[in-house]
């Protein structure tokens, strides 16, 4: 990320990651007290309302029907409601229908269902799914969620695919809008085919074009004396942690996940200046100063109890193909350790850094280099893309991704 080329930081974004969607509070339906029934409403349908001891109001509505059509074909389909109104002014909607025909040997069916809840103090959230299959092995899919807390902020998350004859798509879409009109999106797509999932475009192209499925393990490690080790850590290199174990090992559990994107929510001014979520934060002097310090906080622990982040291939834009590999643990004083493997020239180098809690920036350093230093996310490292920004001097910086590495099935036993 060139300071020409970069210029203030362009689109903010929210430093807080999704918000949990709201629940309903509505009180589970009991004894049919006060009741109201409604008469039915159409041939097949039937309505029945009645309200609860806590109060609440509970309203169900179900209905069926079918025929044949002049063509023959069988034709049904049926469908369910409910609503619950809480007595505190939490409210609960949800739906399901279904359809089918039939003729002869072929067959089709459709199904969808829509659910949404707002509780009282303002949180909301809406689900929307529905399917598609036939009798000639085509299978489709799709949901929509969304979700607005009292703050402000406002997720939405689409998903959708389908498959045939054995081969099939998938995709993804996710994005987050802040009270301040800031926005994150992220965008996934992959493919299933015989039996196998392929993640994202970018996640596939470096997963396909690395080749070091043996390293971080035992025998691995056994041939690089000079490598950071803990006792099991071989056994473990791999496995990768979610935001609510890494949050309760570095103890940054008690506030929401920051995310670090750079060259968007944080960037470098032409004024010298760093920016933040359009603000300006500190000198760009300051800034490395900063993650100098984070990192030398990683220089001593006594704690040897381990959490696994993962392996990540570390390339820059347009690169594929990972030359240098970066192995990562955490401990519960928030200390990081692992390796950085050059795959060029077969090296390994130590790596120390530490988590800043009040930030979630981590910082880490490579044995024998002080003047640079790599800096990401505690919440990034929870993620298969990790934005990270490399320091490689106080008034030089460029931006890396670190794509995790997950290994095939047939890479998983290796020793």
């Amino acid at each position: 990320m060139s300071r020409a080329a970069t210029g203030k930081a362009g689109a903010a974004k929210p430093s807080a990651a999704k918000p949990s969607a709201a629940k309903p509070s509505a009180a589970k339906a009991g004894t049919k007290s006060a009741a109201t029934k409604s008469a039915a409403g159409g041939q097949g349908s039937q309505t029945k309302t009645f309200t609860t001891k806590g109060g609440s109001t509970v309203t169900v509505g179900a209905g069926k029907g079918g025929g044949t059509t002049a063509g023959g074909a069988t034709v049904g389909g049926a469908g369910v409601g409910v609503k619950v109104e809480g007595a505190g002014g939490g409210t609960y909607i949800g739906g399901r229908g279904a359809a089918g025909a039939t003729k002869g040997s072929n067959s089709a069916v459709v199904a969808g269902g829509v659910s949404g809840a707002k509780g009282p103090g303002g949180n909301s959230a809406v689900n929307v799914r529905g399917g598609y299959a036939n009798s000639a092995g085509y299978r489709g899919a799709g949901s929509v969620t969304a979700a607005q807390n009292r703050l402000g902020y406002t997720s939405v998350a689409a998903r959708g695919g389908y498959a045939v004859g054995g081969v099939g798509q998938v995709g993804g879409a996710a994005a987050i809008r802040g009270p301040g009109g800031q926005v994150i999106a992220a965008g996934r797509g992959g493919a299933f085919v015989n039996g196998h999932f392929v993640g994202g475009a970018r996640w596939n192209a470096v997963n396909g074009a690395y080749r070091g499925w043996a390293c971080f393990r035992p025998a691995w490690f056994a041939s690089y004396p000079g490598a950071w080790y803990a006792a099991g850590i071989a056994t473990v290199a791999w496995l990768t942690a979610d935001w609510g174990q890494v949050a309760d090992y570095s103890g940054c559990s008690g506030g929401e996940p920051v995310y670090y994107d750079y060259g968007e929510n944080v960037g470098y001014g032409e004024d010298g200046m760093v920016y933040q979520d359009g603000q300006p934060a500190t000198t760009a002097a300051q800034y490395y100063d900063e993650a100098n310090q984070i990192a030398a906080l990683g220089a001593q622990t006594a704690n040897d109890d381990w959490l696994p982040l993962g392996v990540f291939g570390v390339v820059s834009e347009g690169q594929d193909n990972p030359e240098k590999v970066l192995q990562l643990a955490l401990n519960k004083d928030g200390i990081i350790r692992g390796n950085l493997h050059d795959t060029l020239s077969n090296t390994v180098v130590p790596v120390t850094g530490a988590v800043d809690v009040g930030s979630q920036r981590v910082a880490m350093k490579i044995e024998g280099n002080d003047a640079v230093v790599l800096e990401t996310g505690l919440y990034n490292l929870t993620n298969d893309e990790v934005p990270a920004l490399l320091h490689l001097a106080s008034d030089r910086e460029e931006t890396r991704t670190l794509i995790r590495l997950t290994p095939p099935e047939s890479e998983t036993g290796h020793e």
